[in-house]
């Protein structure tokens, strides 16, 4: 009986950890994601302003997309993944269009009817992403429907590099964790 209150101790003091990063990830229900072989990650237009941290993540999101089986393409990939954000790393100023190898670059549209999961479709909630949100939008490019859209919140302290940069990578490594959609 008495290692019950210490059990709980240990939960409590456990507890932020685990609720840290928090991931919303929703996704069109009639994709088959098992056709996508490749990816293009659309760079922002802005330099960054926190070149460290914006190599390192956009580095975890190559790592994460690759890991689930996808390469890499410049351009013309099979997915446009847009990544957006403040992290005070750049990506906040994404055009939102998929720009890579477009003919008319539009914004990508969204099947809502077909939308499911905890994120609702992108640009339903009308409201900007607060500070410590990555939000990551993958795009068919031939159809330039949004089939899978995720974020993740993680504040980070911009005194404690070292650790930010680690937060950010297990941030990332979450979100992309629920990439492809599991089967139901």
């Amino acid at each position: 009986m008495r290692k019950l209150p210490v059990l709980l101790a240990l939960a409590t003091l456990s507890l932020p950890c685990a609720v840290a990063q928090k991931v919303k990830v929703g996704y069109n229900k009639n994709t088959d994601f098992s056709k996508y072989k490749s990816y293009t990650l659309q760079e922002p237009g802005a330099p960054p302003t926190r070149p460290l941290l914006y190599a390192s993540v956009m580095g975890s999101i190559r790592e994460g997309i690759e890991a689930k089986g996808l390469v890499n393409r410049p351009k013309d990939g099979d997915l446009t993944v847009i990544p957006r954000g403040d992290l005070d790393y750049g990506l906040g100023t994404s055009s939102g269009v998929t720009d890579d190898s477009c003919s008319n670059c539009q914004k990508p549209l969204v099947d809502a009817g077909d939308w499911t999961g905890s994120q609702g479709p992108p640009g339903a909630g009308g409201k900007i992403s607060p500070k410590g949100v990555l939000e990551l939008d993958f795009v068919d490019r031939g159809t330039n429907k949004v089939v899978w859209s995720g974020t993740v919140s993680q504040k980070l302290d911009p005194n404690k590099r070292e650790k930010s940069l680690e937060k950010v990578g297990a941030a990332i490594q979450k979100l992309l964790a629920e990439y492809p959609p599991k089967s139901k």
